[in-house]
């Protein structure tokens, strides 16, 4: 019972953190894409920590309340429509067994998630593509070409934070939580 209550208040403080940083994301305009990145390394450590299920639920919580609480909504899709689930799903992808399909995989789930992502904020939210109004072939090309440069470096981080959290961080947490 013990477990339970305190994976449940563990996951409803990380939930509330999460909606938070949230806020944070609509400050300054570069946030709305770094915030739901870190949120994905609490992802991790609750997945870790607690299982599946238990990021998941904190996935979803923060979601819904994102949504109806915070105003800077292309934050907000970035983490609902990739980097809030991303870090959960990512360990199927490190099951494929081809490095070339695995990497193909990942960069169209990417790619899909941020072009949804980007017609949703344009053409529901209204938040125009760039803020000057300008709308360029190649200013899209050029952002699309960082995007998946962030991505890379972003998986990169996940894979070297999971080692780090597995061998320094895990222990700790789990001597804490007993």
């Amino acid at each position: 019972m013990r477990k339970k209550s305190l994976r449940v208040a563990v996951c409803g403080l990380a939930a509330a953190l999460s909606v938070t940083l949230m806020f944070i994301g609509g400050v300054v305009y570069i946030f709305a894409y770094t915030v739901p990145m870190l949120l994905g390394l609490i992802s991790v450590m609750i997945k870790k920590s607690f299982g599946t299920p238990s990021a998941v639920f904190v996935y979803i919580a923060v979601s819904l309340l994102s949504l109806m609480l915070v105003p800077e909504k292309e934050c907000v899709m970035m983490f609902v429509l990739f980097f809030g689930y991303y870090p959960i799903i990512r360990e199927s992808f490190e099951k494929i067994k081809s490095k070339a399909i695995r990497f193909i995989l990942k960069f169209i789930l990417f790619n899909v998630s941020l072009t949804v992502i980007e017609l949703i904020c344009f053409y529901i939210f209204g938040i125009p593509f760039f803020e000057d109004g300008v709308f360029s072939a190649w200013l899209i090309i050029g952002f699309a070409a960082a995007m998946n440069l962030v991505f890379v470096m972003y998986d990169f981080l996940l894979k070297s934070f999971l080692i780090l959290y597995e061998q320094k961080i895990e222990k700790r947490i789990k001597k804490f939580l007993k």
